[in-house]
């Protein structure tokens, strides 16, 4: 589990959960230059990344509107578990620490079926908070319209590594062991 403050420098590295802050706060509007902005950087992020800013940033907007609609309060515990599980782990990799590999690659196959469970989600309450506040709605629109693109990539990344780890299988290098302390001349090997 991360501390406050791991939570805190996360929150600022990502960038995405400060804008919505601050959009949620009056101190900024979402206009169409930012809109732009917002797809711009989550698309450069790989899809752990854009994962994590889109549930950071969403959960910001469910705990705001979270008695207004059981979808948010929903949307909210959603996020919560989204960053209970991915938090840690980019935290560490991205300090460099070591990490279980198989852990990570388990985490990761799961990343395209939390994507599109966020996107989902986040389009029910796109709809639920054009009442309140059309901006917010467009956030949560372009969250849900990032998130459908990183399940494709996330896919993609995953078959990738699985045809990886086959092909490194089947290419493993074999080693002959020899009875003896004569070491047969090439090509003679399976002449006996």
């Amino acid at each position: 589990m991360l501390s406050e403050k791991e939570l805190a420098k996360l929150t600022n590295t990502l960038q995405i959960p400060m804008i919505v802050q601050g959009i949620l706060d009056g101190q900024e509007s979402f206009t169409p230059d930012m809109q732009y902005g917002l797809h711009e950087i989550l698309s450069d992020y790989q899809p752990d990344s854009a994962l994590l800013s889109i549930a950071l940033g969403a959960h910001k907007i469910a705990a705001h509107f979270q008695n207004h609609s059981p979808n948010m309060a929903i949307l909210k515990l959603e996020c919560e578990r989204i960053i209970s599980d991915y938090a840690e782990i980019w935290v560490r990799n991205a300090e460099s620490k070591t990490l279980d590999d198989n852990l990570v690659f388990d985490t990761l196959e799961q990343i395209p079926e939390d994507l599109e469970t966020l996107a989902e989600l986040l389009e029910i309450n796109a709809t639920l908070l054009n009442a309140h506040n059309e901006e917010l709605a467009k956030i949560c629109e372009t969250f849900a319209l990032q998130a459908h693109a990183q399940v494709l990539i996330a896919d993609t990344f995953i078959d990738l590594m699985d045809e990886g780890a086959e092909l490194a299988e089947t290419y493993a290098p074999t080693t002959t062991i020899y009875n003896d302390n004569v070491i047969p001349f090439p090509g003679t090997m399976n002449a006996s």
